[in-house]
């Protein structure tokens, strides 16, 4: 059932996405485009156990839909017109047996960084809901020490070229790395990577070459803002101690606008992690059935925050470290990566993962209030 409400809170975000990526478009101003690309690789095998099991080579496909807006009184304008879409991918993971074969449906940003009438150069950033076929199963898989389970967080980034060939079609070259993780919801947790060439076409439906437009600087901005977001999420300590935790956080920012485009600040997190005593200690320490002190439960912290503004979408990038543990933390830094998606001007949805630096501890889905004064 927690898989279930967090596959459908994450379905419910990427929703949440494409809405505000496909709002109010305009079809003289707009062009969209549907891509089909075949990808061929290797996973990249980041646990042990993975150097005796991966068999062959990666191989898979993917389809998106996307569009740019050229629209000078449109937020894009800031960021040189990307290209903005929704995608699926599906591949396999280098062992049938052990590791099958995953999905992934994602919003997706095409940052553009060179681009004449005919060529674009692209960095691609994309996150959703991801899905692995053969998860690790005491009976019928022990083998595979990477993923947990059936659902997991996707997220990609892309070197991309595109080449106008004619008024339709565009051949479409690119690099990817992909991660498949489920954020410590189910042990085992390693994740997946993978690291792929690809080679496809992009249909255009609008025959009009690319605009080239001027870029536009974003204005300095002197708004301020304070948000408080209270977020909840569950993990799994160990394979071996299969109990389901649930932690929570309670985060208050305060974010300067540096201008249209990108935002930082400053933070505190309260968190409530009985997750901590097994995860940041030898589990052996604890005695089957055993409780965990109140003080273990506790932690507080500081942190700095970093915001790209995509619309009503905020991306949330929290570097922070520990002023109080009930346990010592296994790192001295942990991160936060999210998005925010801005429900009216005061109340904001939060999707993020905790992480105890790069290896995440659990995901939060939360609620949020906003103040906003200055200008």
């Amino acid at each position: 059932m927690n898989t279930f409400i967090k596959s459908n809170l994450l379905v419910s975000i990427i929703i949440i996405l494409c809405q505000t990526c496909f709002a109010q478009s305009d079809s003289t101003e707009t062009h969209q485009y549907i891509t089909a690309r075949y990808h061929k690789g290797i996973v990249i095998p980041h646990h042990s156990s993975m150097l005796y099991l991966l068999e062959d080579y990666v191989s898979g496909f993917e389809i998106s839909y996307g569009r740019s807006k050229f629209k000078s009184d449109s937020w894009e304008k800031y960021f040189n017109y990307p290209e903005i879409g929704l995608g699926f991918y599906y591949g396999t993971f280098g062992n049938k047996e052990v590791y099958g074969h995953g999905m992934a449906l994602f919003p997706y940003i095409n940052y553009k960084m060179a681009r004449t009438p005919k060529f674009s150069l692209q960095n691609k950033v994309s996150m959703g809901l991801g899905y692995a076929s053969e998860p690790f199963d005491l009976q019928s898989n022990p083998y595979n020490l990477v993923s947990g389970s059936h659902f997991h967080v996707y997220v990609g980034f892309a070197l991309l070229a595109d080449y106008r060939i004619n008024k339709q079609f565009s051949l479409a070259l690119s690099g990817a790395v992909n991660h498949l993780s489920n954020g410590a919801t189910q042990k085992p947790n390693h994740g997946i990577n993978t690291v792929s060439a690809s080679l496809g076409l992009k249909y255009h439906f609008n025959p009009a070459l690319t605009p080239i437009t001027e870029k536009i600087k974003a204005p300095k901005s002197k708004m301020k803002e304070f948000i408080a977001v209270a977020s909840v999420g569950t993990s799994q300590a160990e394979m071996g101690n299969p109990k389901i935790y649930w932690n929570s956080s309670l985060s208050l920012n305060h974010i300067w606008h540096l201008n249209a485009r990108r935002g930082i600040g400053l933070g505190l997190d309260g968190l409530y992690m009985p997750i901590a005593s097994y995860i940041w200690r030898p589990y052996e320490e604890y005695k089957e059935g055993s409780e965990i002190a109140n003080a273990e439960k506790w932690a507080l912290g500081t942190f700095l925050a970093y915001h790209v503004y995509l619309n009503k979408t905020t991306l949330v990038m929290n570097l922070g470290t520990y002023l109080y543990s009930g346990v010592k933390p296994p790192e001295p830094l942990y991160s936060r990566l999210g998005v925010r998606y801005n429900i009216n001007d005061h109340l904001v949805a939060n999707f993020s993962v905790k992480a105890s630096f790069f290896k995440s501890e659990f995901l939060e889905f939360g609620i949020g209030y906003r103040i906003k004064y200055g200008n």
